[in-house]
């Protein structure tokens, strides 16, 4: 429980910043590795997924905030959601600056050489229709990615906070509020039914691309990593709002 193997993390940064072609779903496009972490991440806050996790994330401060602590130091509840999702924000970024920190962009440039063609091809209309649908499921990695973290490193330093992810509580309602499974479903069949050469290509591309991605990545700095690596230090801020150890 206290680390997460350098596959995993390969993988997650292939899903947030790049692309994959996982089974049975379409490969998701390459944006390219100029993708800055802080307005990522606050776009994924922002998407709808995200304002149901941080609905959930608020309902666990209230519950598990020490009320004496809140009160000396003058937060009334309702405070605490705003609060939380700065704190969720700010770590959040962090997690995607350690994860692309991993990657050798050097190695990815030499092993990709189709960088050029595929963000001439990201004009075509329906490729930008393929990158509206799949721009709610990328976001939603970056959140799943930034939660599940959160919660196995509270979990490890004992820090007295219910999770929120579906993953950990089994909430249907979040669950149906995750556009990942219509969003994949959308994009095989917007492949399927496309017979662009266009579009072909542009998924070909993208499935390069995701592969030099995966390449680059250094795989002893990521074998080294997990929550530790990722949220050590967080307990300092939840302290501040009154979140203590169990």
């Amino acid at each position: 429980m206290a680390g997460i193997s350098h596959r995993n993390v390969a993988v997650a940064i292939v899903l947030m910043l790049g692309s994959a072609a996982p089974a049975a779903a379409a490969s998701f496009p390459m944006p390219g590795p100029n993708e800055q972490p802080e307005p990522l991440v606050r776009e994924a806050f922002a998407s709808p997924y995200g304002r149901v996790l941080m609905a959930e994330f608020a309902k666990a401060l209230r519950a598990d905030a020490d009320p004496a602590c809140l009160n000396s130091k003058g937060i009334a509840p309702d405070q605490l959601a705003p609060r939380g999702e700065a704190l969720m924000i700010k770590w959040g970024t962090r997690v995607m600056e350690i994860a692309k920190s991993f990657i050798d962009f050097q190695a990815y440039e030499k092993a990709f050489s189709g960088a050029v063609e595929l963000n001439r091809l990201k004009q075509r209309p329906e490729i930008k229709r393929y990158l509206d649908i799949e721009r709610p499921l990328r976001l939603a990695k970056v959140l799943d990615f930034v939660f599940e973290q959160f919660e196995r490193y509270a979990l490890i330093a004992r820090i007295k906070i219910a999770p929120v992810s579906p993953m950990a509580t089994g909430n249907a309602e979040v669950h149906r509020a995750d556009p990942a499974p219509a969003a994949e479903e959308a994009l095989d069949k917007l492949v399927t039914a496309n017979r662009s050469r266009e579009l072909k290509r542009f998924v070909t591309l993208s499935e390069q691309a995701a592969a030099a991605l995966d390449g680059a990545i250094r795989k002893e700095e990521a074998m080294r990593a997990g929550p530790p690596r990722f949220y050590r230090g967080i307990e300092l801020d939840l302290a501040e709002l009154c979140i203590g150890r169990r």
